[in-house]
C-alpha cells in the first residue's frame, strides 16, 4: 500500500482530536478558567495529553487569549538559553502551554514555574505523574477508545478482539497502536 493511501498516515491520525470520557470539552475549559489557568494534564504516554493541550490552545485563542506553546523532550530540552528567551517573550496576557514538564529537572522546574507565573497569566503543562501543578484532567485510554478511533480512520474495521489485543500489547498507548496499524496497513496485513 502506498503511504498516501494508508488510513493511519500522520495527517489522518493528527486530525483525530482528544475525546474526554467523563466531561465535555467545555467543562474542561471552564474548569481550567476556574483554576486560573494553572493546571496539569496528567496521563501515561499515548493517552492524548498533547492533543488536549493543542485543543486547549485553540480554544484559548478563540476566546481572545494569547498563548505560547513550548515542547520539551529528550531531543528538545529546555536549556538555559531557551528558558531565557521564553521568559523574555512573556507578557501578563499570555498563557504558557508546556508539553513535557517531566523532562525538566525538579530544581529547574521550581525556578521556571515561579518565573513564568510572575510574567504570564497562566501555565498549563502535560506530565506523566501528578504533583507539579494541580490536575486539570487525568487522561486515560481504553480498548473501546482505540476501537472508536480506528473506526473513524478505517470504517470497515470490525475486529474488536484484535484491537483489544493490540491495545494490551502496547500497554494502552494509543499513539503506538496507531503506528503499529500504519505498519500493518503498509504491509497489507490488518490481522
Amino acid at each position: 500500500m502506498r503511504a498516501c493511501d494508508n488510513p493511519f498516515r500522520v495527517d489522518r491520525v493528527s486530525a483525530i482530536r482528544y475525546r474526554p470520557f467523563d466531561m465535555t470539552f467545555e467543562r474542561i475549559f471552564d474548569r481550567l478558567a476556574a483554576m486560573d489557568y494553572r493546571a496539569a494534564i496528567v496521563g501515561p504516554e499515548g493517552a492524548g495529553k498533547t492533543t488536549l493541550l493543542e485543543d486547549l490552545q485553540k480554544a484559548l485563542e478563540d476566546k481572545g487569549k494569547r498563548t505560547r506553546m513550548v515542547f520539551v523532550n529528550d531531543t528538545s530540552p529546555l536549556d538555559h538559553g531557551t528558558r531565557r528567551r521564553l521568559l523574555a517573550q512573556l507578557t501578563r496576557d499570555c498563557i504558557v502551554l508546556l508539553d513535557g514538564a517531566d523532562a525538566i529537572g525538579y530544581a529547574t522546574w521550581v525556578c521556571l514555574k515561579r518565573a513564568i507565573l510572575s510574567r504570564a497569566s497562566g501555565l498549563v503543562i502535560t506530565t506523566h505523574r501528578p504533583g507539579r501543578l494541580p490536575p486539570l484532567i487525568q487522561c486515560e485510554t481504553t480498548p473501546e477508545l482505540l476501537a472508536g478511533i480506528v473506526r473513524d480512520l478505517l470504517p470497515q474495521a470490525d475486529d474488536d478482539e484484535a484491537l483489544r489485543q493490540l491495545y494490551h500489547h502496547h500497554q494502552g498507548n494509543i499513539r503506538n497502536c496507531l503506528r503499529d496499524l500504519y505498519d500493518r496497513c503498509a504491509c497489507d496485513r490488518l490481522s
